[in-house]
């Protein structure tokens, strides 16, 4: 069983079941809860391992804003507005340069966003760090979810693709694949939450996602989630300027399995008008690649309209 199939199968309902409340629970992510208010509380969390998440020579600070924008990357993807951070770090030992440059990178982001420590853990332990973000959205504004994208919709993706799993390879394989470049580590290392365009998205969005364990995992998650199926012309996805200059082939599975990109991938109505994809471009580029079909399944065709079968899978801890 990969990890999805444990959280659905052990996981996915919990002991007390507080529907009133819970608006979205397991399953997306972030977990949007009812607070009787005008706002909804939007609750994301993720754990970031040494040696799995990152190479274990990263930069301590480094990890902190990687920690803490893959969380945000969860937000945005739910169209909502961070607030408040919680804290774990078990680390092996006492060392106080390496909490020193990891708190510099931590607020370095943090501040960006105008987000506040609220409070955490700190044990002795194989490094990990796990941040959990609570973000806000507005009551009555339907919320950005993995369900709800429509036949006949067309796919989007921000930014490019592959940067960071470029980079990675570059790092770990060294003899086999040219150095990346600042760009390309900086996507690695400093990955951008597109906070501000998932925002722009609630309520012109029939569905979205975080890409972050490759597109091609992710995606699926929307169609699984919404009962559909998809067609992607691999053409049409924006890659790195390192993944260009590779074999296609090669090329065309980093930018779908590589993971660590942190765009959003979303679903609009085919009728959105040119005024209002103008405004989504102007907070970053947007790419259309695509189309959500009635038939399950994700189809992926090259340029001379040919299926294409991806030989390599994108990431699974189990």
């Amino acid at each position: 069983m990969n990890e999805f199939e444990i959280i659905q199968s052990y996981f996915h309902k919990s002991t007390y079941d507080d529907t009133n409340n819970v608006v979205i629970g397991v399953g997306d992510d972030a977990a949007i809860v009812s607070l009787n208010s005008d706002e909804h509380l939007v609750v994301c969390m993720d754990t970031l391992v040494s040696g799995v998440h990152f190479p274990e020579a990263t930069r301590p600070e480094y990890v902190a804003y990687k920690a803490l924008a893959v969380n945000l990357s969860d937000i945005a993807a739910m169209g909502a507005i961070p607030r408040w951070i919680t804290l774990s770090i078990t680390y092996p030992e006492q060392n106080e340069f390496w909490f020193k440059a990891f708190a510099k990178g931590f607020y370095s982001l943090a501040n960006i966003h105008s987000l506040s420590l609220i409070g955490g853990d700190l044990s002795r332990g194989p490094l990990s760090v796990t941040v959990q973000v609570q973000g806000v959205l507005n009551k009555y504004r339907q919320p950005l979810s993995r369900a709800g994208a429509q036949v006949g919709d067309d796919i989007y993706i921000s930014g490019e693709l592959g940067a960071a799993a470029y980079a990675l390879k570059s790092i770990l394989e060294k003899e086999q694949w040219e150095a990346a470049s600042d760009g390309e580590l900086a996507r690695l290392n400093r990955p951008e939450a597109r906070v501000k365009l998932g925002q722009a998205l609630s309520g012109i969005a029939n569905s979205c996602i975080d890409i972050s364990d490759g597109l091609n995992a992710d995606l699926t998650h929307i169609l699984n989630a919404s009962g559909v199926g998809a067609e992607l012309n691999l053409s049409l996805l924006p890659m790195s300027t390192s993944l260009k200059k590779i074999d296609i082939n090669s090329a065309y599975e980093l930018a779908m399995t590589g993971g660590d990109d942190y765009e959003l991938c979303f679903t609009l109505p085919s009728d959105i008008n040119n005024e209002q994809l103008a405004e989504l471009n102007a907070i970053c580029s947007i790419s259309h690649i695509g189309k959500i079909i009635s038939d399950k399944g994700l189809v992926l065709k090259d340029e001379n309209n040919h299926k294409v079968i991806l030989s390599k899978m994108s990431y699974r801890h189990f």
